[in-house]
């Protein structure tokens, strides 16, 4: 008999088996496999890039995990009505100090593309990575995730956005309330990303 998995917010003892878990999940990303091309390094700099997102969530957002460690989601808010800041927590330095220069580029540019597209006239929670490891994909580990937020979101009237990297992902994302925004964010020579909007129910 299956059970849902329990949902509950990661704590600092969680993060480095969480960075293992998200640098993993994200081994067969389309979005990941352009950002990362070189397969040497694709390891390492998984690790430096998604663990920098893991401190990030845990430091200025919220990281959710389940039992096991089968899984987290990554949120930050978004608040429109807050001052423009120039600290982004570190992940420029970490980024900077592991990821070769080649890589360097491509996050730039991913990161520019993303920032333009990124709806900026409503507060929201965003939800930059939702990963779950590979050997638990398909369990329920990702709808948990998303639906215990998301009742927290419903009850404080607040809507969320992320951006899709499959349509398989974004077909997800529609049954839990989220629709397809007008705009897609194409990379240069590779993939898109599908931004998606949810309105609190």
């Amino acid at each position: 008999m299956s059970t849902t998995p329990r949902v509950r917010l990661a704590t600092q003892d969680d993060v480095p088996t969480l960075k293992s878990v998200i640098a993993e999940a994200f081994m067969g990303d389309p979005v990941a496999d352009w950002v990362f091309p070189d397969q040497a390094r694709r390891p390492r700099e998984h690790h430096v890039f998604f663990g920098g997102f893991v401190d990030l969530a845990l430091a200025a957002g919220r990281a959710e995990t389940v039992d096991g460690h089968h899984g987290l989601a990554l949120w930050l808010d978004v608040d429109v009505d807050a001052p423009e800041s120039e600290d982004d927590g570190g992940l420029g330095a970490a980024f900077e100090a592991g990821l070769d220069p080649e890589t360097l580029k491509r996050v730039a540019d991913l990161d520019a593309l993303m920032v333009a597209g990124h709806p900026h006239d409503r507060s929201h929670a965003y939800l930059p990575f939702i990963a779950v490891h590979p050997d638990h994909q398909g369990t329920g580990v990702g709808s948990a995730l998303l639906r215990h937020r998301l009742a927290d979101l419903d009850a404080a009237g607040r809507p969320a956005y992320l951006e899709a990297s499959t349509e398989r992902n974004a077909a997800l994302y529609e049954r839990l309330g989220f629709r397809r925004m007008p705009n897609t964010i194409d990379l240069p020579d590779g993939p898109s990303l599908y931004p998606m909007w949810r309105d609190p129910r």
